[in-house]
């Protein structure tokens, strides 16, 4: 999110901004762990690599990746009210 738009909400529109985007950085963390648990104990049992479950795992690296920096911003923006 931009600057301008952040700056245009409320306090209260900032903190739950905040709630959701670190709500999902949650969701997106449990959600690796799930799928690398799950790939690592397949793979020590001896069954053959699940490319697409390791596809997905892999990928999914990418959503708090992408949403760190949004929430860095917010946080920034809210200390700046406070």
């Amino acid at each position: 999110m931009k600057k301008d738009d952040l700056a245009k909400l409320s306090i209260e529109e900032l903190k739950a901004k905040e709630k959701s985007l670190k709500i999902f950085v949650g969701v997106f963390i449990i959600l690796i762990i799930l799928l690398f648990f799950f790939l690592i104990r397949a793979y020590l049992d001896g069954a053959a690599l699940d490319w697409s479950i390791m596809t997905i795992a892999i990928c999914s690296l990418g959503g708090p990746a992408a949403l760190y920096p949004e929430l860095k911003q917010v946080q920034a923006e809210i200390k700046a009210r406070v």
